[in-house]
Protein backbone atom coordinates (compact mmCIF):
# COMPACT_ATOMS: atom_id res chain seq x y z
CA UNK A 1 0.00 0.00 0.00
CA UNK A 2 1.21 3.26 -0.59
CA UNK A 3 1.50 5.75 1.93
CA UNK A 4 -0.69 9.59 1.44
CA UNK A 5 3.11 10.93 2.29
CA UNK A 6 4.62 9.12 -1.21
CA UNK A 7 1.24 9.60 -3.19
CA UNK A 8 1.01 13.07 -2.06
CA UNK A 9 4.65 13.41 -3.42
CA UNK A 10 3.49 12.01 -6.27
CA UNK A 11 0.94 14.11 -7.04
CA UNK A 12 2.80 17.28 -6.45
CA UNK A 13 5.77 16.18 -8.34
CA UNK A 14 3.27 16.82 -11.68
CA UNK A 15 3.94 20.18 -11.41
CA UNK A 16 7.64 21.53 -12.24
CA UNK A 17 7.81 23.65 -8.59
CA UNK A 18 7.91 20.26 -6.79
CA UNK A 19 10.15 18.79 -9.16
CA UNK A 20 12.54 21.31 -8.85
CA UNK A 21 12.43 21.24 -5.05
CA UNK A 22 12.26 17.79 -4.72
CA UNK A 23 15.03 16.78 -7.47
CA UNK A 24 12.66 14.12 -9.03
CA UNK A 25 10.83 13.00 -11.89
CA UNK A 26 7.94 10.40 -12.34
CA UNK A 27 8.26 7.51 -15.26
CA UNK A 28 5.81 5.58 -15.82
CA UNK A 29 5.63 1.80 -17.81
CA UNK A 30 7.93 -0.78 -18.10
CA UNK A 31 9.81 0.21 -20.78
CA UNK A 32 10.00 3.83 -19.49
CA UNK A 33 11.24 3.11 -15.86
CA UNK A 34 13.05 0.34 -17.30
CA UNK A 35 15.25 2.65 -19.93
CA UNK A 36 16.10 4.75 -16.81
CA UNK A 37 17.24 1.99 -14.70
CA UNK A 38 19.45 0.28 -17.05
CA UNK A 39 21.45 3.83 -17.52
CA UNK A 40 21.86 4.20 -13.74
CA UNK A 41 19.23 6.68 -12.64
CA UNK A 42 19.23 7.18 -8.92
CA UNK A 43 16.01 5.56 -8.13
CA UNK A 44 13.70 7.10 -4.97
CA UNK A 45 10.91 4.93 -5.27
CA UNK A 46 9.27 2.32 -7.32
CA UNK A 47 6.03 0.47 -7.38
CA UNK A 48 4.36 -2.20 -9.64
CA UNK A 49 1.24 -4.47 -9.60
CA UNK A 50 2.13 -8.53 -9.07
CA UNK A 51 2.14 -9.02 -12.59
CA UNK A 52 4.75 -6.94 -13.70
CA UNK A 53 8.02 -8.70 -14.02
CA UNK A 54 11.21 -6.63 -13.28
CA UNK A 55 14.40 -6.88 -15.45
CA UNK A 56 16.54 -10.01 -14.47
CA UNK A 57 20.07 -8.32 -12.77
CA UNK A 58 17.30 -5.67 -10.89
CA UNK A 59 18.86 -5.58 -7.52
CA UNK A 60 16.78 -3.84 -6.20
CA UNK A 61 12.45 -4.20 -6.62
CA UNK A 62 9.69 -2.63 -6.71
CA UNK A 63 7.15 -2.20 -3.77
CA UNK A 64 3.93 -4.35 -4.73
CA UNK A 65 0.61 -2.37 -4.87
CA UNK A 66 -2.97 -2.81 -6.24
CA UNK A 67 -3.59 -2.01 -9.62
CA UNK A 68 -6.18 0.50 -7.34
CA UNK A 69 -3.76 2.41 -5.57
CA UNK A 70 -1.15 2.34 -9.14
CA UNK A 71 -4.27 4.15 -10.60
CA UNK A 72 -4.78 6.58 -7.94
CA UNK A 73 -0.83 8.19 -8.32
CA UNK A 74 -0.64 7.17 -11.86
CA UNK A 75 -1.51 10.32 -14.89
CA UNK A 76 -2.21 7.50 -17.33
CA UNK A 77 -5.61 6.62 -18.26
CA UNK A 78 -4.66 2.90 -18.01
CA UNK A 79 -1.81 2.61 -16.01
CA UNK A 80 0.41 -0.25 -17.25
CA UNK A 81 2.14 -2.30 -14.45
CA UNK A 82 4.53 0.45 -12.96
CA UNK A 83 6.09 3.59 -12.06
CA UNK A 84 8.50 4.88 -10.56
CA UNK A 85 10.21 8.37 -8.86
CA UNK A 86 13.68 8.76 -9.93
CA UNK A 87 16.51 12.02 -8.77
CA UNK A 88 16.87 14.12 -11.80
CA UNK A 89 20.84 13.98 -12.93
CA UNK A 90 22.98 17.05 -12.68
CA UNK A 91 23.93 17.97 -16.30
CA UNK A 92 27.08 16.77 -18.21
CA UNK A 93 28.90 17.53 -20.73
CA UNK A 94 28.44 15.34 -23.94
CA UNK A 95 31.02 15.28 -26.91
CA UNK A 96 30.23 17.96 -29.72
CA UNK A 97 29.29 16.12 -33.10
CA UNK A 98 29.10 17.94 -36.31
CA UNK A 99 25.48 18.34 -35.49
CA UNK A 100 22.69 20.20 -32.83
CA UNK A 101 19.63 20.55 -32.46
CA UNK A 102 18.48 24.19 -30.91
CA UNK A 103 15.05 24.37 -29.39
CA UNK A 104 13.68 27.97 -29.58
CA UNK A 105 10.48 28.08 -27.28
CA UNK A 106 9.03 24.46 -27.65
CA UNK A 107 6.21 24.61 -25.11
CA UNK A 108 4.54 21.02 -26.22
CA UNK A 109 5.29 18.08 -24.55
CA UNK A 110 4.53 15.77 -27.01
CA UNK A 111 6.49 17.96 -29.79
CA UNK A 112 9.37 18.06 -26.92
CA UNK A 113 9.58 13.82 -26.39
CA UNK A 114 9.23 13.18 -30.08
CA UNK A 115 12.50 15.31 -30.36
CA UNK A 116 13.98 14.07 -28.03
CA UNK A 117 13.05 10.61 -29.45
CA UNK A 118 14.55 11.77 -32.87
CA UNK A 119 17.71 12.85 -31.33
CA UNK A 120 18.38 9.35 -29.83
CA UNK A 121 17.12 7.75 -33.09
CA UNK A 122 19.54 9.89 -35.56
CA UNK A 123 22.06 9.58 -32.48
CA UNK A 124 22.26 13.38 -32.11
CA UNK A 125 23.34 13.55 -28.14
CA UNK A 126 23.51 17.60 -28.42
CA UNK A 127 20.46 19.11 -28.16
CA UNK A 128 19.96 23.26 -26.38
CA UNK A 129 17.24 24.50 -25.32
CA UNK A 130 16.01 28.41 -24.48
CA UNK A 131 14.95 28.89 -21.18
CA UNK A 132 11.33 29.00 -21.70
CA UNK A 133 11.10 25.49 -23.38
CA UNK A 134 8.77 22.96 -21.42
CA UNK A 135 10.52 21.31 -18.93
CA UNK A 136 12.17 17.92 -19.98
CA UNK A 137 10.78 16.51 -16.85
CA UNK A 138 7.24 17.20 -17.39
CA UNK A 139 5.45 13.53 -16.87
CA UNK A 140 4.27 13.94 -20.46
CA UNK A 141 7.58 14.45 -22.00
CA UNK A 142 9.25 12.04 -19.73
CA UNK A 143 6.38 9.85 -21.35
CA UNK A 144 6.48 10.73 -24.83
CA UNK A 145 10.34 10.25 -24.94
CA UNK A 146 9.48 6.46 -24.44
CA UNK A 147 12.88 6.03 -22.65
CA UNK A 148 15.25 8.22 -25.14
CA UNK A 149 15.80 11.09 -22.55
CA UNK A 150 17.79 8.09 -20.05
CA UNK A 151 20.65 8.75 -22.98
CA UNK A 152 19.56 12.57 -24.33
CA UNK A 153 19.67 15.08 -22.06
CA UNK A 154 19.01 18.26 -23.59
CA UNK A 155 20.60 21.08 -21.90
CA UNK A 156 18.38 24.70 -20.81
CA UNK A 157 20.99 27.52 -21.64
CA UNK A 158 20.77 30.93 -22.61
CA UNK A 159 20.14 30.35 -26.26
CA UNK A 160 21.63 33.34 -28.50
CA UNK A 161 24.79 33.31 -26.38
CA UNK A 162 25.39 29.34 -27.09
CA UNK A 163 24.51 29.76 -30.57
CA UNK A 164 27.28 32.85 -30.82
CA UNK A 165 29.18 30.31 -28.76
CA UNK A 166 29.26 27.77 -31.44
CA UNK A 167 29.79 29.97 -34.48
CA UNK A 168 33.17 31.10 -33.16
CA UNK A 169 33.58 26.97 -32.79
CA UNK A 170 33.14 27.14 -36.37
CA UNK A 171 29.73 25.81 -36.00
CA UNK A 172 26.97 27.11 -39.07
CA UNK A 173 23.83 27.86 -37.77
CA UNK A 174 20.30 27.56 -39.52
CA UNK A 175 17.10 28.27 -38.56
CA UNK A 176 14.58 25.81 -40.27
CA UNK A 177 11.97 28.15 -41.83
CA UNK A 178 9.33 28.19 -44.49
CA UNK A 179 11.73 29.96 -46.69
CA UNK A 180 15.57 28.86 -46.95
CA UNK A 181 17.84 26.87 -48.65
CA UNK A 182 16.30 23.71 -49.70
CA UNK A 183 17.58 20.85 -47.05
CA UNK A 184 19.04 18.67 -49.25
CA UNK A 185 21.34 21.81 -50.65
CA UNK A 186 22.80 22.08 -47.52
CA UNK A 187 26.09 20.43 -47.31
CA UNK A 188 25.32 18.63 -43.60
CA UNK A 189 28.96 17.51 -43.77
CA UNK A 190 29.68 20.65 -42.01
CA UNK A 191 29.32 21.55 -38.30
CA UNK A 192 25.55 23.01 -38.11
CA UNK A 193 23.44 23.72 -36.07
CA UNK A 194 19.74 23.29 -36.74
CA UNK A 195 17.48 26.30 -35.03
CA UNK A 196 13.65 25.01 -34.32
CA UNK A 197 11.17 27.99 -33.29
CA UNK A 198 7.83 27.74 -31.08
CA UNK A 199 5.01 26.20 -32.87
CA UNK A 200 2.98 29.09 -32.89
CA UNK A 201 5.15 32.03 -33.41
CA UNK A 202 8.80 30.81 -35.10
CA UNK A 203 12.39 31.70 -33.45
CA UNK A 204 12.67 34.80 -31.75
CA UNK A 205 14.36 38.06 -33.57
CA UNK A 206 17.26 37.42 -31.15
CA UNK A 207 17.83 34.21 -32.19
CA UNK A 208 17.88 34.46 -36.16
CA UNK A 209 20.07 37.36 -35.55
CA UNK A 210 22.44 34.82 -34.41
CA UNK A 211 22.07 33.02 -37.66
CA UNK A 212 23.68 32.41 -40.83
CA UNK A 213 20.95 31.49 -42.65
CA UNK A 214 17.71 29.18 -43.03
CA UNK A 215 17.21 25.74 -44.38
CA UNK A 216 13.65 24.79 -45.59
CA UNK A 217 11.59 21.20 -46.13
CA UNK A 218 10.97 21.55 -50.12
CA UNK A 219 6.93 21.60 -50.39
CA UNK A 220 6.01 19.42 -52.91
CA UNK A 221 2.20 20.02 -53.42
CA UNK A 222 0.48 23.77 -54.36
CA UNK A 223 -1.52 24.70 -52.05
CA UNK A 224 -1.46 21.68 -49.62
CA UNK A 225 -0.55 21.97 -46.22
CA UNK A 226 0.69 25.31 -44.97
CA UNK A 227 3.22 23.84 -42.19
CA UNK A 228 4.57 20.80 -40.65
CA UNK A 229 4.87 20.13 -37.10
CA UNK A 230 7.66 20.98 -35.68
CA UNK A 231 8.39 17.57 -34.49
CA UNK A 232 7.81 16.15 -37.90
CA UNK A 233 10.09 18.78 -39.83
CA UNK A 234 12.88 17.85 -36.84
CA UNK A 235 12.23 14.33 -38.03
CA UNK A 236 12.77 15.25 -41.97
CA UNK A 237 15.93 17.34 -41.30
CA UNK A 238 17.64 15.14 -39.43
CA UNK A 239 17.08 12.24 -41.61
CA UNK A 240 18.49 14.74 -44.36
CA UNK A 241 21.61 14.90 -42.16
CA UNK A 242 22.32 11.99 -41.24
CA UNK A 243 21.79 9.78 -44.03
Amino acid sequence: MISKKDSKLIQQLQQKKFRVKENSFIAETPKVVEEFLRAGFILKSWYATTDYQPPSGTKVRPEEVSSKDLKSISRLESPNGTLAVFEIPKPFQTDTQNLIIALDGVRDPGNMGTIIRMADWFNVDKVLLSEDCVDIWNPKVVQSTMGSLARVIPEITDLPVALSELKNEGFEVRIADMDGTPSSEMDWNNPTVIVMGNEANGPRENVCKVADGKVTIPKLREGGAESLNVAMATGILLAQAKL
